[in-house]
């Protein structure tokens, strides 16, 4: 389809609006109310253009459908008039408080008053005024500056699903306002503060802090849950101002509010070592040489195999390759795990591999297993709305009560998931006249469906996969994506942290050990070692007498954690906080946050995700890979890397699917050497049959980082008053 935009031909798909076109021949048309990422709407009218023609109209650009021979201006006397008079309307009411609002410098409306030069406006009439909404969490309201464009009410439904926001009253009435006009009440994921292209949503946490001009942006990515959304550091000197997500991305509370953890009062600053009884600050090289001598008395006293090592999930890529390969060469045992694979579900990385989000949109169908996806990663349910709202899939939800699911669900079956898979399998494979309505309707979307999405349960029994895989051998093509709320699961399984692999999944005997030697320049242990659930307990027996524990709080999980460390002759905690497992060290080691230091992550797609250094390292805190280093040497087994570069530079050598793998890539699949194989890299099932509790679950996360931050801290303690 071709038409004419101020003189310039342009081809568009049809169905393209004018705004699209017109962005397509380069031409720039302001906008107020329009968002890339919403259904268009036409509020503002800024956006107006000329059409030329008999007569010529005026038309808003953003939702009116563009057609073949269309000519049109968009910088026409008239159509510049035009969008004069609808500023000079907007600011009827709008206070001109730019000194001490918030959003002054990055305005959209301050910038297209500047640009059409508009001087005192013509309306003289008094501003109608409300009083500001201080009494919401994390954000405030001021109805006074709000133009009603309507972006925050169309992104709280269409993209979140959540409706928190609504339009109110009629013409000179009209506002935004929320329910019975209480104060927010939401998941405060800040998206509504992300579109607001005005400061009538402002976040307290940032209130005062910097204008933009004043601050630095480092773009970096989230390590809170397994999808390492991209994020905008916003930092002024050393401190970290604020945090956005990066180019129309999402960022839900905990990526955009939870970074305050790192100012926690409980934050590691000095090495510390016990001392009768006490933790007390030293130097480092006190503490390197108290680790590598204690370490190096327990491995000639008892063995190599008596010491464990455990990594952890909030660490980056090359932390962990770093700290499997100490484990292995100055250590000298393959005892190194992590604790967080007890809460993996079955089969992860070996029956199934977890789908793009982004594609998530192209599936004709849905399976919902999961009802707290957006409780446990809150991206997944934001694609999954996505995914109805603008790409038309249908959603069969496994329904236990009301959620954001219910409304845009095209079928809720009010069982458990485990039954829904049944007797949808059953269904399929007799196909006869179900008693349940829903499941006859469901079965009726599965089996025209050509492409089926299945959102696996986070807590998934062999059992329970194996009725999935029934279902799965009945439809066409079915991609699974599954629900976990844990950070760098990947990375830390890709890496080798696990002890009965090296990196790249290569499983534990004398050809891989011999491999692995002679790149590492050491000799390396060929039986499998101890799992993380085997260290504890041998803690308890007294087949572990020293731990290395790298980022993770085994104690304040569980209460037999806790006892079993306490029988250990050596543990060193290397960590952030003053966490409960490091208060029982007999050294700890002060780590830096993950703001602090530069590296890589893989998000649960298998996609590499780059952290950017924002800020220095609080205190005398060291990146995790470093201080591992530091410890090697004291034991007189180095592992020299002199950057982070160079240990990604390694791990794509050791690793076959990081070869060729780019920033912003997801490896593939069929690269995995443990596809389709029976191992479960899971110890869910071990932790059950060792009788073992599985690491705790909460709304927002496990733990060590959300509890720590204040901003978080109000919207847990909102949660539990309403018994959420």
């Amino acid at each position: 389809m071709e038409l004419t935009i101020d003189g310039k031909k342009t081809t568009v798909r049809p169905g393209a609006t004018i705004l699209e076109a017109a962005q397509a021949a380069g031409a720039s048309i302001p906008t107020l109310c329009h968002d890339d990422r919403l259904h268009p709407y036409g509020a503002c009218r800024v956006c107006m253009v000329e059409v030329e023609g008999q007569p010529r109209r005026m038309l808003p650009a953003c939702s009116t459908p563009a057609s073949d021979g269309m000519s049109v201006l968009t910088g026409s006397p008239a159509v510049i008039e035009a969008r004069k008079e609808i500023l000079e309307l907007l600011l009827i009411n709008h206070p001109l408080d730019c000194l001490v609002c918030d959003k002054a410098g990055e305005c959209r409306l301050q910038d297209l008053v500047h640009e059409y030069g508009l001087g005192p406006g013509s309306f003289t009439e008094e501003k109608r005024t409300s009083p500001p909404d201080y009494d919401s969490l994390l954000l405030e309201r001021n109805q006074n500056r709000c133009i009603l464009c309507g972006k925050c009410v169309r992104v709280c439904s269409e993209r979140c699903g959540v409706g928190a926001l609504t339009f109110s009253m009629r013409g000179a009435e009209s506002r935004i306002a929320t329910a019975f006009d209480k104060p927010l009440d939401c998941e405060f994921c800040g998206e509504c503060l992300e579109v607001c292209p005005v400061g009538a949503l402002t976040a307290k946490q940032s209130k005062h802090k910097a204008r933009p001009w004043n601050v630095e942006q480092i773009e970096s990515s989230c390590i809170y849950c397994g999808s390492g959304c991209p994020m905008t550091i916003e930092r002024r000197g050393n401190e970290v101002i604020r945090v956005r997500a990066t180019g129309g991305h999402y960022l839900c509370a905990k990526g955009r509010f939870g970074w305050d953890a790192v100012r926690h009062e409980s934050r590691l600053i000095t090495p510390k070592v016990r001392v009768g009884g006490n933790l007390v600050d030293c130097s480092w090289d006190e503490a390197l040489s108290v680790v590598a001598t204690n370490l190096n008395v327990i491995k000639n006293r008892y063995g190599a195999d008596h010491i464990g090592g455990l990594g952890s999930i909030r660490t980056t890529n090359e932390d962990n390759y770093v700290f499997q390969k100490f484990m292995r060469t100055a250590i000298g045992t393959n005892n190194v795990d992590f604790l967080t694979r007890t809460a993996l579900p079955y089969g992860l990385n070996t029956r199934y591999f977890a789908g793009e989000l982004s594609r998530l949109g192209e599936h004709d169908v849905i399976l919902l297993l999961e009802q707290g996806a957006c409780e446990i990663n809150p991206l997944l349910g934001t694609e999954i709305i996505r995914a109805v709202n603008r790409g038309g899939s249908q959603l069969i939800l496994a329904d236990h009560g009301v959620t954001k699911f219910s409304k845009i669900a095209s079928v809720a079956i009010a069982q458990d998931s485990a039954r829904i898979v049944a007797a949808l399998a059953a269904a399929l494979e007799n196909n006869r006249k179900l008693v349940s309505d829903r499941i006859s309707f469901a079965v009726k979307l599965l089996s025209s469906s050509r492409n089926t999405a299945i959102v696996l349960p986070a807590h998934l029994s062999e059992d329970a996969f194996g009725k999935i895989q029934e279902l799965t051998a009945r439809l066409e093509q079915v991609t699974y994506y599954p629900v976990l709320m844990r950070g760098n699961i990947q990375g830390a399984l890709d890496m080798g942290v696990m002890p009965d692999y090296f990196p790249g999944y290569r499983f534990i005997e004398a050809r891989s050990a011999a491999s692995f030697g002679a790149r590492w320049n050491a000799s390396l242990p060929e039986k499998r070692g101890r799992n993380a659930l085997d260290m504890i307990c041998g803690a308890e027996e007294g087949g572990i007498a020293a731990m290395y524990i790298m980022g993770d709080d085994p104690a304040a999980n569980s209460p037999r954690f806790a006892a079993a460390l306490r029988r250990l002759e050596f543990l060193v905690v290397q960590d952030i906080f003053s966490t409960e497992t490091a208060r029982m060290a007999n050294v700890v080691l002060p780590a830096a946050d993950f703001m602090e230091k530069s590296g890589t992550i893989t998000t649960l797609e298998r996609k590499l995700c780059r952290l950017t250094r924002a800020v220095d390292p609080r205190g005398e805190s060291k990146p995790d890979s470093g201080i591992i280093q530091m410890v090697a040497r004291r034991m007189g087994a180095p592992i020299e890397c002199a950057s982070q570069a160079e240990i990604m530079r390694e791990i794509r050598s050791s690793v076959p699917m990081y070869e060729n793998l780019s920033i912003g890539r997801s490896w593939p699949p069929d690269l995995s050497p443990v596809k389709f194989t029976p191992t479960d890299l899971s110890l869910g099932a071990y932790a059950v049959h060792q009788k073992v509790e599985r690491i705790r679950d909460s709304v927002l996360s496990s733990g060590t980082m959300t509890t720590r931050s204040k901003e978080l801290a109000l919207l847990s303690k909102n949660c539990t008053a309403k018994q959420c």
